[in-house]
């Protein structure tokens, strides 16, 4: 199992997990069945991508205190009678012949613009509400004819052309029936109101759609404290995303429900960072479950991350990471900022992406290549297995020797917890791996993983 530590005078420090009774998790019921456990596709998502070439930021801030803007009506909603309804019946409408388009730019690959225009929102038996809307667009240009352009809606996702981004902004729809929904993501998303409120979408080469909310500066400069900025500069955030497989077909009615009155579907991911000097503690939440995975990053003086306290016990997958531009421009700054061009070492992650999300450089630190796609890799794996199992797994990661750009070791200890009887179903000793090749890690198979779990209890 690895390499027990060479270095006999070397005490481990004392385990030291995030506060595990405050960590939400779905406990089985008898009426779920066992067809009720995650069971996690076996992705191995190795910690190293080729991100495409991130979009250009979008138009900004074309709004200002244009004449029709709204906002100056009371907080409103939309009626009962669409509230009541099946949302997978709900349409939003938007009139071409309404739309108004400005700031039209075109560049190499991309043209952005902003549009304008009138909604009507409409279900069967219901009467239609009108929402006057406004966002900013992100097209390739091979999709930019005068006719897509009028035609794109970021509440229709079926009217979306892969690779496009759209910017939404809270504060235009005050005083319109998207107020209460708008402010009820806000809240969700710890601000105060819907004037620092974004819904940012984007939808993939491969059809599925992102949606994300959360505050203005997480998508205009989330390397300024958010969560691409340098460890030392973080600042405390909430986001959340929802990848949507089929946008325009079964997962669209979780996607109107979120529009209508603000629910979010429940397999969103809710991550937070709350950073209290060298500690930056990350949590991600699955909202329909409550399953949360929590980590505390220690960081040293120069703002490096250095260990990595963790307790997971479900897993959010790699899903949609090839189009994560806030962790693809992480990596690619973090690849620049410790000169890692041609090194032979990938943008290693302490605790993997399918497990937290991302996080950017304060999850980040300069790994040998064959060592983290194969061996560290293969470790993340039997994690995955475990939690499919329905197990909990805690994990403390150390980085040495501290205070250097490049650590020589990454000493890894974990244990598996079975949480129905709070008793450890597995706990191998420190495993100590040198950041270079020739690595080794004994992954348990999944298929001996029942019997242990039998035993423990």
């Amino acid at each position: 199992m690895g390499t027990v530590d060479p270095d006999p005078g070397f005490t481990p420090r004392p385990r030291v997990f995030p506060n595990v009774a405050a960590i939400r998790r779905c406990v089985p019921c008898a009426s779920k069945g066992a067809a009720w456990r995650r069971t996690p596709g076996l992705r191995m998502s190795y910690e190293t991508f080729r991100f495409p070439p991130p979009l250009p930021p979008p138009v900004s801030d074309w709004f200002g205190a244009h004449a029709s803007r709204p906002g100056a009506g009371q907080a409103q909603g939309f009626d009962e009678a669409l509230l009541v309804a099946d949302p997978a019946d709900v349409e939003f409408a938007l009139d071409p012949a309404s739309v108004r388009i400005t700031d039209e730019r075109e560049g190499p690959w991309n043209t952005t613009y902003s549009a304008s225009g009138e909604m009507q929102v409409s279900a069967p038996g219901t009467g239609a509400q009108s929402v006057p809307v406004r966002y900013d667009v992100t097209i390739r240009n091979e999709n930019a004819t005068p006719q897509q352009l009028r035609s794109v809606n970021p509440f229709d996702p079926s009217t979306i052309p892969d690779r496009t981004r759209i910017e939404v902004h809270g504060r235009d729809y005050a005083g319109t029936p998207l107020e209460a929904s708008f402010r009820a993501l806000a809240e969700a998303n710890d601000l105060a109101s819907i004037e620092d409120l974004r819904l940012s979408l984007e939808m993939t080469a491969d059809g599925e759609l992102r949606v994300m909310t959360g505050s203005n500066r997480l998508f205009d400069a989330p390397r300024d404290g958010g969560p691409a900025s340098s460890p030392a500069d973080r600042e405390d955030f909430t986001r959340h995303t929802t990848m949507l497989e089929d946008p325009a077909g079964i997962d669209r009615a979780g996607y109107s429900r979120m529009l209508l009155d603000g629910t979010v579907p429940d397999d969103t991911v809710r991550i937070a960072e709350d950073v209290e000097g060298r500690a930056v503690t990350g949590t991600v939440t699955e909202a329909g479950s409550g399953e949360t995975n929590q980590v505390v990053w220690t960081l040293d003086d120069a703002g490096r991350p250095v260990s990595a306290d963790a307790v997971l016990t479900w897993e959010p997958s790699s899903q949609g990471r090839d189009s994560d531009r806030i962790e693809g421009n992480a990596q690619s700054r973090f690849r620049v900022d410790n000169d890692m061009k041609g090194s032979g070492d990938d943008v290693g992650h302490l605790i993997a992406y399918r497990f937290v999300n991302g996080h950017g450089p304060v999850n980040m630190f300069p790994q040998e290549s064959s060592f983290n796609q194969r061996v560290y890799a293969g470790m993340e794996q039997e994690w995955s297995d475990w939690l499919a199992e329905g197990m909990e797994v805690r994990i403390e990661i150390s980085l040495a020797p501290a205070d250097v750009q490049r650590p020589d070791q990454v000493r890894v200890d974990y244990e598996v917890i079975d949480p129905a009887t709070g008793k450890a179903v597995y706990d191998p000793q420190l495993i100590v791996f040198d950041n270079e090749a020739g690595q080794v890690f004994d992954r348990i198979a999944r298929k001996d993983m029942d019997d242990m779990i039998g035993t423990a209890s």
